[in-house]
């Protein structure tokens, strides 16, 4: 039996204790309303951190680039290089009268009822007569594929692409003749600062040109300016230069509309350049990172400056003239860019390279829209007619990565800020509510 004494202290005890909890819940309820003001306060602030440190932060070319674009075939008016080398007219050239080789012309047979034409009368070809051009060149059906992708050096600034990209006969690579169906190929390499998507200062890319009639290459590097297989993100409204491989030249390429692309809304470019003279533009480029030429770089040039007579080349005036003939470059150039990740999602070039004798007549001729039309139908000095338009399958693999891009800078952009920004303010108000009550 317990004594009164020890009961008392029990009580005592007890009090004592519930006291000491009371007031451990007093000052636990008293930080209440810091600790939830803490704690919206820190959404908040990773909600502000995300948009204006994270995102900018990610809003850069990706290192590890790796993309694949085929255009559609065309049927392409081409220059069979290798066929003018050797003499031989391509295709259904080789039936025509003007294109078989002279051993092989016979002057025609008199009807029936006429007299033999007298000896000195009879049209006996020389035996050295130059065939005319236009029995080079027939239509071919051409395929463009350029795969592009990341390679050292690469930093958290700056990012370096390789591209592959080649011009093919798909008649002959479909009968398995791989050699014979390469028509051009290039190899470019440029560094680039991640943000911008301009290439970094300094020498900053190179550019190998090998060419059907062609074995060998001709590296370098160089500074080049202007954009070229990316828009840095959020792409403006506006024209931006543009780096153009095929003759080392940068030239603006004009803001055209807003449009979509597959539901994606992207910003569409044009470019319309040329006549530019191949053979002086690609030669000073060489010459420049390179001085003096090189068995390699002279075989390259050769096919961008061809001598004949004005009748091979089907000119006016003197048939038996002799001339030297630039290849001159055009090109009209639409390019679809997305708003969001500056990817490209869709081209198409429609190039146009034809011969002339200088800039003057390469410049009449091309502002001549009925010679050109005339040309096209009828070629006499086309080297290539090509329309190269991305294939869907191209358009669809890019849409796809820029998706993935979008979708993760409007998850860390836009979604998980607005989350924590409702889940901030909603911390906040409740420390206040509660500050509130206890006051």
């Amino acid at each position: 039996m317990s004594s009164p004494t020890s009961g008392a202290n029990a009580t005592s005890g007890g009090d004592r204790s519930r006291s000491g909890r009371g007031r451990a819940n007093g000052r636990i309820a008293g930080l209440l309303p810091a600790i939830l003001m803490a704690i919206g306060g820190f959404a908040l602030a990773a909600a502000l951190m995300l948009v204006f440190v994270v995102v900018p932060a990610n809003k850069v070319t990706p290192l590890d680039v790796d993309s694949l674009s085929v255009t559609e075939k065309d049927d392409a008016t081409l220059l069979d290089s290798a066929a003018f080398a050797s003499g031989k007219p391509t295709g259904d050239n080789a039936q025509k009268s003007e294109c078989k080789p002279a051993e092989e012309a016979k002057p025609e047979e008199p009807a029936e009822g006429e007299d033999e034409p007298a000896e000195d009368q009879a049209e006996t070809p020389k035996e050295n007569a130059v065939l005319p051009m236009s029995c080079f060149m027939s239509k071919v059906p051409l395929v463009s594929q350029r795969q592009v992708y990341g390679v050292e050096p690469g930093n958290k600034d700056e990012t370096t692409f390789q591209a592959v990209q080649s011009v093919v006969r798909e008649d002959r690579l479909d009968a398995g003749d791989e050699k014979a169906a390469l028509v051009s190929a290039t190899k470019d390499r440029v560094t680039l600062d991640r943000k911008t998507a301009e290439p970094v200062a300094d020498n900053n890319g190179s550019v190998e040109l090998i060419d059907s009639g062609t074995t060998g290459e001709a590296p370098g590097d160089f500074h080049r300016d202007g954009l070229q297989y990316k828009w840095p993100f959020d792409p403006k409204n506006e024209d931006y230069p543009y780096f153009d491989q095929a003759t080392f030249t940068t030239n603006p390429i004009h803001f055209k509309e807003e449009s979509e692309v597959d539901g994606v809304k992207v910003n569409v470019y044009e470019q319309e350049i040329g006549p530019i003279d191949m053979y002086t533009s690609i030669g000073a480029h060489l010459q420049a990172i390179n001085p003096g030429f090189s068995q390699t770089t002279n075989s390259i040039l050769a096919s961008y400056r061809i001598k004949g007579t004005a009748g091979a080349w089907g000119l006016p005036g003197d048939a038996a003239r002799e001339v030297q003939m630039s290849r001159f470059y055009t090109n009209h150039r639409t390019i679809k860019v997305s708003k969001v990740t500056g990817r490209v999602l869709d081209g198409r070039e429609e190039q146009f390279q034809f011969f002339a004798e200088n800039q003057g007549e390469a410049d009449q001729f091309w502002n001549d829209k009925t010679a050109v039309e005339q040309e096209r139908n009828t070629p006499t000095r086309t080297a290539i007619d090509l329309v190269a338009q991305w294939d869907q399958p191209s358009i669809d693999r890019a849409v796809d990565s820029s998706n993935q891009s979008a979708s993760r800078i409007n998850t860390f952009g836009r979604v998980l800020p607005i989350s924590l920004g409702i889940i901030g303010f909603l911390f906040v108000i409740g420390g206040v509510l509660v500050a509130r009550r206890r006051g």
